[in-house]
């Protein structure tokens, strides 16, 4: 019995070093059960493997009815995060919803629970603040647009995915205009692009009438801005300033590609060099 347990114990331990390291693990401060705890919340985080120094960091909402815990398992983010060497930081929302201004959801201050969450995540796990994108789709695509209007300068950009603002739209925006990059597919009949009503009575807004609101003056006139990875994106030409304004359009429908989050984050706060390189 003896030598059957020890060649058992080889065996798994040549299983074990057979499998690949995985490029990004769980963080041990926060348990596994309930993840990283904060005022209002939770929200659970990837870190870059071999990370040197303070990363960088996707922040990303997800979808209505979806969880933190979904998004930190959705490989299209994990191959983002992976490729650009950032973390991947998934907020949950409170209901599986989002309670920015004009939604169905009325469920807590969501600007006070996503500050809560990045000054935890910056803290506790040595993030760079500096290098901070908010991303989102869908329902968090619309929580992204709320962030860039209201906190424009907690995050270093803002990608937003088929989502915008919602009727009434905001008055006006706190300065100063952020970079962002927004994409929308021209198919998408969930979040339509001149958005839809609900049958709640609540309603989506536009994604062309929410960039002139994000930016008054700005989308007077439109440049080319590329045709790669399957978009057609165009900058807003009339903005002062260097910050990129972006709109970026695709043949499908409600859906996102995790390589338009790295486009965005390269063209707005460029190449993150805090991870270590691959072989």
């Amino acid at each position: 019995m003896a030598a059957i347990r020890r060649s058992l114990a080889v065996l798994a331990l040549a299983i074990a070093h057979a499998l690949p390291i995985p490029a990004a693990r769980a963080e041990a401060p926060c348990p596994a059960e309930t993840g990283c705890r904060v005022a209002g919340g939770h929200y659970r985080i990837m870190m870059p493997d071999g990370a040197k120094g303070r990363p960088g960091a996707i922040v990303f909402f997800h979808g209505w009815q979806g969880s933190a815990e979904e998004t930190i398992s959705d490989l299209r983010l994990l191959a983002a995060a992976r490729e650009l060497g950032v973390a991947l930081v998934a907020p949950d929302g409170e209901g599986r919803t989002w309670s920015y201004p004009n939604a169905p959801g009325r469920h807590r201050d969501e600007f006070a629970f996503t500050e809560a969450v990045v000054a935890d995540a910056v803290a506790r796990f040595g993030l760079d603040p500096s290098r901070l994108m908010a991303s989102g789709f869908s329902q968090g695509g619309s929580m992204v647009w709320y962030l860039a209007c209201t906190m424009p300068g907690r995050f270093a950009a803002f990608a937003p995915l088929s989502g915008a603002f919602w009727v009434p739209l905001p008055e006006t925006c706190a300065s100063p205009r952020p970079p962002l990059v927004h994409v929308h597919g021209l198919a998408d009949r969930t979040v339509p692009m001149e958005g839809r009503a609900l049958r709640s009575g609540h309603r989506q807004g536009d994604v062309r009438q929410s960039l002139a609101r994000l930016a008054p003056g700005c989308t007077a006139a439109w440049r080319p801005a590329g045709t790669d990875q399957g978009l057609s994106c165009e900058s807003a030409a009339g903005c002062p300033g260097t910050a990129r304004l972006d709109l970026c359009l695709h043949e499908g429908d409600h859906d996102y590609r995790g390589e338009w989050i790295v486009r965005a984050w390269r063209l707005t706060i460029g190449r993150d060099m805090s991870a270590a390189p691959r072989p």
